[in-house]
């Protein structure tokens, strides 16, 4: 499937909820729940799906919640975007605005950007920049969504301004 010229130009934002991890305990730090390995799984699934795109990041910037950070050190190796890779530890509890604000801060040179974090702020993030999609979006663990946005720098995002290109998550494939 080839992009149209419209779809060439404008920023484009994936979101990618962490994969499964360990059930949350009282008697643990949520920060520090790891992967299971149905996550690691999901998570390379993915990754190797998302290597066959045409669109592709050129910056992964993750929640620094061992989850979240696991789930990207896999897409960034399979995507050999290892030195692109930053963690942020304000997305770890982070609100929509928080998002909004980095998403602002982003280098105008970057046109395709990967944030790796937590829900509900992805779902509803996903919903505030897509406003005008006709569904509330689910995001499950590891779930992966493309939005465009016709803009050329990161500072004009606004919410309802996106256009959601794709939404897959690991159940929708075949193992």
């Amino acid at each position: 499937m080839e992009l149209s010229e419209k779809e060439k130009v404008g920023k484009k934002l994936f979101l990618l909820r962490h994969a499964k991890a360990e059930p949350h305990d009282l008697r643990r730090n949520d920060y520090d729940r790891r992967l299971i390995d149905k996550g690691i799984h999901h998570a390379e699934k993915m990754a190797a799906l998302m290597a066959q795109f045409r669109t592709r990041p050129q910056r992964i910037i993750t929640s620094s919640a061992a989850r979240a950070a696991e789930t990207a050190e896999i897409f960034a190796k399979t995507l050999d975007l290892t030195d692109a890779l930053t963690e942020n530890e304000a997305l770890y509890s982070a609100s929509q605005q928080t998002y909004l604000q980095l998403i602002h801060k982003l280098d105008d040179q970057l046109d395709t950007v990967m944030l790796v974090g937590h829900n509900p702020v992805l779902e509803d993030l996903l919903v505030s920049l897509c406003s005008r999609s006709p569904f509330h979006c689910k995001m499950p663990t590891c779930a992966l969504a493309l939005i465009h946005f016709d803009a050329v720098l990161w500072s004009e995002i606004r919410p309802a301004t996106g256009i959601l290109r794709m939404l897959l998550y690991p159940k929708l494939l075949a193992d």
